[in-house]
């Protein structure tokens, strides 16, 4: 048995089907999307008439991130060598699921280079579409749930938290 992981003992740990990074590996990537966050939100302005500008919240986020990845490393470096070998899972054998996985990194880039030119709400209602679609998830129930949480994503940000948003002149009826 595991004194980290109760209930598991380690072939078992190592033949589930899932991504197997170290605690090491994830540690140094959460720390790493934490910096790429912080120099990401470096140049948000101040929102007008506030303390705070639209880059607290990402910044805050941020620098959670660094000093989470930073206590991952130094935990996990007491198991150093069996650290260092990430494992790859079952999963990536099975060709549907790791097309879908690299579905969802294709959406996802896609959203990032598109949004600023089509907008927020189109892009977002697209990607959550493409991603459920391509989770199999039934099409009433995609487009439904895509809707809904664009708009809900959006009206949040936007006017409950005053985050600039991308915005496209074709939906400016929306506010």
């Amino acid at each position: 048995m595991s004194r980290r992981f109760p209930g598991f003992d380690r072939k078992t740990l190592h033949g589930t089907a899932m991504i197997k990074l170290s605690e090491l590996h994830l540690g140094f990537l959460t720390a790493l999307g934490g910096m790429i966050l912080l120099f990401a939100s470096a140049n948000f302005g101040a929102l007008p008439g506030q303390d705070y500008g639209a880059g607290t919240m990402p910044r805050l986020i941020g620098w959670c991130a660094i000093l989470l990845g930073c206590f991952m490393v130094a935990t996990s470096l007491k198991n150093l060598p069996e650290m260092l070998r990430p494992h790859l899972a079952d999963w990536v054998r099975k060709p549907r699921l790791a097309i879908a996985a690299l579905g969802c990194i294709a959406v996802i880039a896609c959203y990032i280079l598109f949004a600023e030119t089509v907008g927020f709400i189109p892009m977002s209602f697209i990607s959550l579409l493409a991603l459920m679609l391509l989770l199999r998830t039934s099409l009433v129930t995609a487009v439904l749930a895509s809707l809904a949480t664009t708009l809900v994503v959006y009206y949040g940000f936007s006017r409950l938290l005053m985050v600039p948003l991308p915005r496209t002149e074709f939906l400016s009826f929306l506010g």
